[in-house]
């Protein structure tokens, strides 16, 4: 169990079609080809063919992420999405040495990151601007390298590779590096925008009035919800040092006339909603923990809400999705790990809980849908 700071600076940095209900018929779970998804391309296993590519695989995605990363932070990546430009202009906008820069562009270049017209000048593609989309998850593949080193000796020793590779737990740390925070936020948001993009084309919420993001952060989500759903109204919920940052943003995106901004610790209580999102949170917690915040949760619900935790949901039999890679990043960066469905189950049950309506993504957060049972 974490201490209460610890456990408040953890809520604060982390926080279509209709949805099949739950259980679901066989017939009715949209396959992976449907979505054209497979994840036995994703197996790691696939580059382990021959030594040829195990060292390919490897090198690329080494080298691959230092290059992208020096062109997101010395803002090549973002003068290129502004228009062509020369190697020239290019060195003076990142204030780097052009002949290694040059190396640098040959390589995006011969990834099909960027592009050459008939010029010679160089030019930005739609993978160019998802380089600039993703920028904080590529940030925080350092942090994750680096303790991703540790994960023998932490096990070894039963402390996290995180605290035994940075001196601190995660947040700890996060809170006397605001740098190393601030990157993360970005990874989160990162991956706000692509949880939105899946939930509204593949879970559509049943009718209400009031949404609760709790653990909302900055109220990416909110907002998105909000947008997709005229006339309803939301509430962000998260730590009070977090709604205040948050404000500014919410005001300025045009719908903070349908916001109302409350600080709270949701291991103490929650406000009262018709819908609630729980976005990657449980996956933070040992399952007393969750257990603390679901019970919270059900205990104001107004009469017929409803809950959607989005969320990894583990196979039954180990496949290489993106859930079972998280839940070995939840074990370098922290206590928590990604779950079953049947051990959602287990936690709805014990809280009150049942699933109605279950909406599973194989390319990352599922939605599961819960009513008081």
């Amino acid at each position: 169990m974490m201490g209460g700071r610890a456990a408040r600076l953890k809520q604060a940095i982390l926080g279509g079609h209709e949805a099949l209900p739950w259980p679901p018929p066989a017939h009715s779970v949209a396959s992976e080809g449907d979505r054209g998804l497979t994840t036995d391309s994703r197996a790691i296993g696939r580059n382990f063919d021959s030594a040829d590519d195990v060292f390919n695989w490897l090198n690329n995605a080494i080298f691959g992420t230092a290059a992208i990363n020096l062109a997101n932070r010395a803002g090549i990546t973002a003068r290129l999405l502004e228009g062509p430009a020369t190697l020239a202009e290019l060195a003076k906008a990142g204030a780097l040495p052009a002949p290694q820069l040059g190396r640098i562009l040959d390589f995006l270049l011969a990834h099909e990151l960027i592009e050459r017209d008939a010029g010679g000048a160089y030019v930005a593609t739609k993978r160019t601007a998802l380089m600039a989309e993703a920028a904080g998850y590529f940030a925080n593949t350092e942090v994750s390298t680096a303790a991703a080193t540790k994960l023998l000796p932490g096990l070894r020793q039963g402390v996290t590779p995180f605290e035994l590779q940075f001196g601190a737990p995660v947040f700890a740390h996060f809170h006397a590096h605001p740098d190393m925070a601030e990157a993360f936020g970005n990874f989160m948001s990162f991956m706000t925008r692509r949880i939105e993009r899946f939930i509204f084309a593949e879970h559509r919420f049943q009718p209400f009035e009031t949404v609760a993001d709790i653990g909302g952060s900055m109220g990416a989500l909110l907002l998105g919800i909000l947008r997709e759903y005229p006339g309803t109204r939301g509430v962000l919920f998260d730590l009070p040092e977090v709604v205040a940052l948050a404000r500014p943003q919410v005001e300025a995106s045009g719908l903070g006339e349908r916001v109302e901004i409350v600080g709270g610790s949701f291991f103490e209580s929650v406000p009262s909603a018709d819908l609630y999102t729980l976005k990657q949170i449980l996956h933070d917690w040992h399952d007393d923990e969750c257990r603390q915040i679901l019970g919270n949760i059900r205990s104001v619900m107004n009469p017929g809400a409803r809950l959607a935790v989005i969320d990894h949901v583990l196979s039954d039999e180990p496949r290489p999705d993106e859930s079972i890679s998280t839940d070995v990043a939840m074990m370098v960066w922290d206590t928590g790990r990604e779950r079953k469905l049947a051990d959602f189950e287990a936690l709805f049950a014990a809280t009150g809980f049942a699933i109605d309506r279950f909406t599973p993504n194989p390319a990352g957060h599922s939605v599961i849908e819960v009513v008081k049972a």
